[in-house]
C-alpha cells in the first residue's frame, strides 16, 4: 500500500509496524514527560539531603527553594502528561476504528481515561503550587493531593483495560504495564492509610505513575499513528471521533 493511499483513509495504519514515520520524535514525549516528573522528586531528595521514609513530598515541595525552579520543572512535566494523554486517546480511538470495534462505551471510557489523566497532574500543579504548611492555603493543597492520587489510580486502572482490547501489543507488554499500574495503586492505597507515617509509598507512587507513562514510548513505536497525531498537534483537521482536534472538516486544505 502507497504512502498516499494510506494517509486518505485514517482508518488504515500509517507507518509500518515497528518503524516510525515522520513523527517519530514524538515517540519521546512519553520518555520525556516521565523524565521531567522523576527529575522533581530527584531534586527534592538532593537539594534538601532527605530520606523518603522521613518526609513526604508535600514538606519538601513546601521547604524548597527557589520554589520557582521545583515548580517550572513540575510545570513542564505536568504539561507533558497532558499531551501524551491526548495522544494516547487518539491513538487508542484510531486503533478501534480501523477494525470498526469503536463502541459507545469504548468512547466513553477513553475519553475519561484521557481527562483522569489530565486532571491528575492538574492535581500535582496545585499541591506543588500551594504549601501544605500554609493554614491560608492547605484545603487547596489537600484537593490537589486528592486530584492527583485517586485520578491516576483510576487512570492506571482504565489504561489497563484499554491497552488489553489492543491485540496489537504483545501479552509481555501488557504484563509490564499491568504490574507497573497494580504497584502504583497499591502504593497509594498503603500511603493513603497512614499519611503520617508511609511517606516512602507516596514517593513510590509518583515514581510508578510517571513511569507508567514512559513506557508508553514502547505503545507508540508499535503504532505511531502519525498523521493523526500531526493533525492534532498542528490543530489541522477535525474529526468526528476525536475530542481534541480544532479545525473543522472542510477548512484545512
Amino acid at each position: 500500500m502507497s504512502q498516499r493511499k494510506a494517509n486518505a483513509d485514517p482508518l488504515l495504519p500509517t507507518t509500518v509496524k515497528g518503524k516510525p514515520g515522520q513523527c517519530s520524535s514524538l515517540l519521546f514525549i512519553p520518555i520525556l514527560a516521565c523524565t521531567f516528573i522523576l527529575a522533581t522528586l530527584v531534586l527534592l531528595v538532593s537539594q534538601l539531603d532527605v530520606n523518603i521514609t522521613d518526609i513526604s513530598i508535600s514538606l519538601c515541595l513546601a521547604r524548597y527553594e527557589p520554589k520557582l525552579q521545583v515548580l517550572v520543572v513540575i510545570f513542564i512535566g505536568a504539561t507533558l502528561m497532558l499531551l501524551v494523554s491526548m495522544m494516547r486517546n487518539i491513538q487508542i480511538s484510531v486503533y478501534h476504528r480501523r477494525l470498526k470495534s469503536e463502541s459507545t462505551a469504548m468512547r466513553i471510557l477513553n475519553f475519561i481515561a484521557a481527562f483522569s489523566l489530565i486532571f491528575s497532574y492538574i492535581g500535582f500543579v496545585l499541591l506543588a503550587m500551594f504549601d501544605v504548611d500554609d493554614p491560608d492555603v492547605k484545603i487547596i493543597h489537600a484537593i490537589g493531593s486528592y486530584m492527583y492520587f485517586a485520578l491516576s489510580g483510576l487512570y492506571g486502572l482504565l489504561h489497563m483495560y484499554l491497552l488489553c482490547k489492543q491485540t496489537q501489543y504483545p501479552i509481555i507488554c501488557k504484563i509490564v504495564f499491568g504490574v507497573v499500574a497494580i504497584a502504583a495503586i497499591v502504593s497509594i492505597i498503603i500511603y493513603a492509610s497512614n499519611f503520617e507515617k508511609n511517606f516512602q509509598f507516596e514517593w513510590f507512587a509518583v515514581a510508578l505513575n510517571a513511569i507508567y507513562v514512559g513506557l508508553m514510548t514502547v505503545l507508540f513505536f508499535v503504532d505511531p499513528v502519525e498523521d493523526e497525531l500531526r493533525d492534532f498537534l498542528c490543530c489541522r483537521k477535525y474529526d468526528e471521533h476525536s475530542n481534541f482536534c480544532c479545525w473543522r472538516r472542510g477548512q484545512h486544505k
